[in-house]
């Protein structure tokens, strides 16, 4: 078929949530065929990236991923793209997962243990449900938005408490006097029409409550703040804070329900001031990047108590921000951090997270895949990128080396498969489709691995102007210097780039166990887990997951886990020629993961030991179709040690954000970057900066979309 005139060949390389996001965008407008002409060439046989997952066909067709993923709340693009998906595949009623709001339900469930005297202490939050809906197209609050948001916040949680106002004041003690207020504020309250009744509120808890009523009454627009306003403010909240301290500070050790109101009070008032201080309205919270999210509510102030709560922790555990994977090396970047903990807790819509229920194959990328090939895109599966090669003037790629890694039976690969009538990845390529099927399935061979012995079929050179006009750079950091290297000695903005963002391994663990939470001793409801023990620190119940394999009745799952966390880089890295390193790490995994189960499980499910009040693990209570005998069970279990280059996730380390490429700035001119690697407004690894970036990949390539939620604070 000959090339329309003035149309663009687009080579999209990787089909992670970046590169597909891309590729939706660019699109959605009506008369895209005649604009661009879209190819997508991915390793392996599936897509997803860092997010792929499969359905093991030789294991009761469970879901096995690369992480535990779970879609928050505050990711309004993410949610955006998903619904236009669902929306536009029509899948049946009658179908599995029909629309996106039976793929996603609401969790507000959320615990964050405290480690006090040597024991694990669960601190639970129950979010508040919401009338809004992610995905809607509204706009990010702004930061002063957030702020109101954090004062409101501290409000509900202290009138929240049961130990408020009869517990703290105390009858005996003069109230404060109007006459003790500075004149500036109660000239300042009096032009703002604030009135202040201490008849109503007879204690410093007054302060609290002006301040409330102050931001309902200061513009929207940072431009029109007077500065007097943000002082009033800072002294209100600050004479409330210091009040509350020193009613608690004999029992703030031993008092959990007193330590963490004064926690979540210390944190918000630092934030408060913080955000002043350092200018955030006007300049934005990337110039704080240079601290380290502990070390700025540090500066400004925060206790100890407050810095080093399960709060600020669980947030380096969420994003895994330990360099190199210790947990001994804390490091998150002060302002993306702030970022993404306001958004998170402060502006989710409907819930705080939203569970997938399927696997993050089954839910996100099947339905993407069917609608790009609908819509026209090409997909080239079995396909390694190797290299990206510049012009003689080192202006633009010229080349891009891809090999090709089997031969297929027909010209397209099918990738999907139905489970209980769902389309889904598998865990393994469909070898009935490739002529080297058997061979590969025989021989074992990992078709996303980097330290493969496989031997691929053909190498192929793509060259612009023939085979592509634009080049879309989906794959992640991590590969970046095996498949740029001329890019990379080329500009010096790409040198900075993948020697200052640095990347870490993660590792995962998922358990099927016969019995449900109760009977594992589990006393609340289901939860998603933060700031435990280490390595494995974080863990979601995925239970409802059961349902969507295809268990027989004598061994279906009475629960199912997922663990993560960081994976600590062993002293080298070795050389792909080296093939038996994945099989080293996964044995690593696995070695950390039964250590780890033993010593903190039966912290949290006390009922999985064989004797009551026994440390010894029942590993019967696992399931296991091949009836192993005890910790042989754990065979029969799933883990991953994530340590391919474009696997490693990107971390937010301190004075990092400056040396991040914008989707439209890669310095060379037909290629555009895709990924959270880039700097994309939220610059931290997440789905939603995945999908934030690809937007501006296609918004840079097209105009569209004109519109992208959270891209700047400002």
């Amino acid at each position: 078929m000959s090339k329309i005139p003035n149309q663009k060949k687009i080579a999209i390389l990787g089909g992670g949530m970046a590169s597909l996001t891309t590729a939706i965008e660019l699109t959605n407008q009506p008369d895209w065929q005649e604009k661009y002409d879209i190819t997508l060439y991915q390793m392996g046989w599936r897509l997803g990236g860092k997010g792929a997952s499969g359905r093991n066909i030789n294991a009761q067709n469970r879901i096995e991923e690369h992480g535990l993923h779970i879609f928050m709340g505050s990711y309004e693009n993410t949610f955006k793209v998903m619904r236009q998906c669902y929306e536009e595949l029509g899948r049946s009623p009658k179908m599995p997962l029909a629309t996106w709001q039976d793929a996603f339900k609401p969790h507000n469930f959320i615990v964050v243990p405290e480690y006090i005297n040597k024991q694990w202490i669960p601190w639970p939050f129950d979010f508040p449900v919401n009338d809004s809906l992610p995905g809607e197209g509204n706009e990010v609050p702004s930061i002063w938005g957030h702020m109101c948001l954090l004062i409101e916040f501290m409000v509900n949680q202290f009138q929240s408490s049961s130990y408020s106002l009869n517990t703290l004041v105390n009858d005996e003690e003069p109230c404060p006097q109007i006459n003790e207020i500075p004149t500036w504020l109660t000239s300042l309250l009096k032009e703002m029409e604030i009135e202040w009744d201490t008849r109503i509120l007879p204690s410093e808890i007054s302060f609290l409550y002006i301040a409330q009523k102050l931001v309902q009454k200061i513009p929207q627009e940072p431009s029109q703040h007077q500065a007097v306003q943000h002082q009033a403010l800072l002294w209100l909240l600050e004479k409330f804070k210091n009040w509350l301290f020193e009613s608690f500070e004999e029992i703030i050790e031993t008092h959990h329900k007193f330590r963490r109101l004064w926690i979540i009070v210390d944190l918000a008032y630092t934030i408060v001031r913080g955000v002043i201080i350092d200018g955030l309205l006007f300049n934005g919270l990337d110039v704080i990047d240079n601290y380290d999210i502990q070390e700025w509510l540090a500066k400004h102030g925060a206790t100890k108590h407050s810095i080093n709560s399960p709060l600020v922790r669980g947030l380096y555990d969420l994003v895994f921000g330990y360099e190199n994977g210790n947990v001994e090396r804390p490091n998150l970047a002060a302002g993306i951090g702030l970022r993404f903990s306001l958004r998170m807790q402060l502006s989710y819509k409907g819930a705080f997270f939203w569970k997938m229920q399927a696997g993050m194959g089954d839910t996100i990328f099947a339905p993407l895949y069917e609608v790009l090939k609908q819509r026209g895109v090409k997909f080239k599966f079995f396909h390694r990128v190797k290299n990206l090669e510049l012009d003689e003037n080192q202006n633009a790629i010229a080349k891009i080396q891809i090999s090709r890694q089997v031969t297929l039976q027909n010209d397209v690969y099918n990738p999907l498969i139905s489970v209980k009538d769902l389309p889904c990845w598998p865990s393994t390529p469909l070898y009935d489709q490739i002529v080297e099927g058997e061979e590969l399935k025989a021989k074992n061979i990992n078709l996303e691995s980097a330290w493969t012995h496989w031997t691929d079929v053909e190498e192929i050179t793509l060259s612009a102007g023939e085979d592509f006009d634009l080049v879309v750079l989906g794959i992640s950091l991590g590969a970046l210097k095996h498949i740029c290297p001329e890019l990379i000695q080329a500009r010096q903005e790409w040198q900075e780039m993948v020697e200052k963002v640095k990347t870490v391994q993660t590792q995962a663990l998922q358990i099927w166990l016969k019995p449900d939470l109760k009977n594992l001793g589990w006393i609340m409801p289901s939860p998603v887990v933060d700031a435990y023990a280490h390595p494995f620190n974080t863990w979601a119940d995925m239970s409802h997951l059961n349902i969507q394999e295809s268990w027989h009745s004598e061994h279906f799952p009475g629960s199912i886990a997922y663990f993560c966390g960081p994976l600590a880089d062993t002293e080298k890295i070795t050389h792909f020629a080296d093939h038996e390193f994945p099989d080293k790490e996964m044995n690593r995994v696995k070695e950390e993961a039964i250590n780890w189960f033993k010593e903190n499980i039966p912290i949290l499910w006390p009922k999985i030991t064989s004797v009551q009040n026994s440390q010894e693990i029942d590993w019967n209570l696992l399931l296991d179709p091949k009836e192993g005998n005890g910790l042989e069970r754990f065979d029969s279990q799933f883990w991953r040690a994530n340590i391919e280059p474009s696997e490693r996730y990107v971390l937010s380390l301190k004075g990092t954000t400056q040396y991040r490429l914008k989707p439209d700035q890669s310095g060379f001119e037909n290629l555009y970057l895709a990924g959270d690697w880039t700097r994309n407004g939220i610059n931290i690894g997440s789905i939603e900066a995945t999908v934030t970036s690809g937007m501006l990949a296609s918004r840079a390539i097209s105009g569209y979309p004109q519109k992208i939620a959270g891209e700047s604070d400002i």
